[in-house]
């Protein structure tokens, strides 16, 4: 027993860090590559179970391999979120967020359920005896209702950029803005050498706000280019 809480501890912390440094976005994941993943897993799981039949993989030793995947994802995903919580808080008080409940209030109301869930499955809240298993499948589901906590599904126009799901975008990297149609606005910006943009609705009382905010967002950066370029030719 004690050497799976020693590993799972282990794991666990080098999971923060993986998860903290952001080795993956939510862009990043496409359906082609969530379904290879997928399929990777179910595969895995079915080599398993296949061994743990035969007797090559004894219960002890899955209970100890479980408890490890569980510490694993919670790791990740608290690392995430403790870096989407600074990233955020790092890009300054929020200019404009379209707030609505399908948008704010619900989202956060599934992550609590999912943190609820979480706790509860961690047995701290019934007399289930405590198992490894147990309570670090809890955390992971706590990890992720906290990780979700974090991202919003409609952009935040924040006082140094943009935060885009769970990707900040400075002003820096910021082109331009067009609308797209009647309260849709779509937004150009430069993201690892490549021009991307994303699309977002905007309710009609607010848009005379967000498009404010972003034309004095592109005349900074105009600014800050001529005196860029004039630095450079004095």
């Amino acid at each position: 027993m004690l050497w799976i809480i020693v590993s799972t501890f282990i794991v666990a912390t080098l999971s923060i860090y993986l998860g903290y440094k952001r080795l993956l976005y939510l862009d990043q994941i496409t359906p082609r590559r969530f379904s290879f993943t997928l399929l990777g897993v179910i595969f895995l799981f079915l080599i398993l179970q296949w061994m743990h039949r035969f007797g090559y993989f004894p219960e002890a030793i899955a209970g100890a391999v479980m408890a490890n995947i569980y510490a694993s994802l919670f790791g990740f995903f608290s690392g995430a979120a403790i870096q989407q919580f600074q990233q955020k808080r790092e890009f300054g008080e929020i200019l404009y967020v379209s707030r609505s409940f399908w948008t704010d209030i619900f989202p956060n109301l599934i992550a609590l359920g999912i943190i609820l869930f979480g706790i509860q499955r961690t047995a701290l809240l019934s007399d289930l005896p405590f198992t490894p298993i147990r309570v670090t499948s809890g955390l992971s589901i706590i990890a992720v209702g906290a990780y979700s906590f974090t991202i919003r599904l409609v952009p935040e126009i924040r006082k140094k950029g943009l935060i885009l799901l769970d990707r900040k975008i400075s002003w820096e990297n910021f082109f331009t803005y067009s609308w797209y149609s009647e309260g849709v606005i779509e937004i150009e910006y430069k993201l690892n050498d490549t021009i991307r943009s994303f699309k977002t609705m905007i309710p009609d009382e607010d848009e005379l706000l967000v498009e404010k905010i972003l034309s004095e967002k592109i005349a900074e950066k105009l600014e800050k280019d001529e005196f860029n370029e004039y630095e450079e030719l004095k």
